[in-house]
């Protein structure tokens, strides 16, 4: 099976009739070969995570994954909602967009109920509020549970992202990357991100996991670009979608 555990169906999947189109998204991950796909809404301030789940409903390959934002009112009833009514597998934190630093206690109730309701966790990663030690806290609150890092900590903390994963066996990074390919060179499409290969070589590859960041990239350059490391066909299955398959029990 092969998957990705992050992509946006976004305003630019709107038909001319203004409603998410999820084949179109959909033919950009069969360009990659993929089987399934972690979608998620616009990440902005109050997220359509209804939209997203009338637009993916009925559709086995997309699995929904819920934008809360903790600081809003009645966070916890987002993750009841995501479970119970949308039927979404996870839930995502952006402490980037919404303003919030990742580890105050106010994310815990979020996080603890995503547990209790078997929902994986992805969190964008970066500095300050997000900074990849603040999700090692969140991490140790619900070690049980699979937390997704988006991004491996880039552009500045890849070693701290690590350190966390190594410190917390229920982190995997997320090779959402391609947005930094300017660290490896200027076309996106011939870069080799030398310290992805670092991070497998580090953790193994059992706890990291392909994702793209579509629409900014497609699925099929990111895969390109990972297979350039040449890291070679087993580790290759559980990074494009094995370890997928195991955090989301499919």
């Amino acid at each position: 099976m092969r998957g990705d555990f992050e992509a946006y169906l976004n305003d630019s999947f709107r038909d001319e009739n203004g409603k998410l189109d999820l084949a179109a998204l959909l033919a950009l991950e069969d360009e990659a070969d993929m089987d399934v796909v972690v979608v998620m809404p616009t990440p902005q301030p109050l997220p359509e995570n209804s939209e997203l789940a009338e637009a993916i409903r009925g559709n086995s390959r997309a699995l929904g994954c819920a934008l809360v934002h903790p600081t809003e009112p009645e966070p916890v009833e987002q993750v009841r909602l995501a479970a119970e009514v949308w039927e979404m597998p996870g839930i995502k934190l952006m402490p980037a967009i919404h303003n919030y630093n990742v580890d105050d206690p106010i994310v815990r109730p979020v996080v603890e109920v995503a547990r209790d309701y078997g929902l994986i966790i992805s969190i964008h990663s970066g500095p300050n509020n997000c900074h990849p030690n603040r999700i090692g806290t969140v991490a140790s609150w619900v070690p049980e549970t699979p937390v997704i890092m988006d991004h491996m900590g880039f552009p500045d903390d890849l070693d701290a992202g690590i350190s966390v994963a190594k410190a917390n066996k229920n982190v995997s990074l997320g090779t959402t990357i391609l947005r930094f390919h300017r660290r490896w060179g200027t076309d996106p499409d011939t870069v080799v991100p030398t310290e992805v290969k670092t991070a497998v070589d580090e953790l193994g590859p059992e706890q990291i996991v392909f994702g793209s960041n579509l629409p900014e990239y497609r699925p099929i350059q990111v895969i390109n670009a990972l297979k350039r490391l040449e890291l070679g066909d087993d580790a290759e299955a559980l990074i494009f979608g094995g370890n997928l398959a195991r955090i989301y029990g499919l």
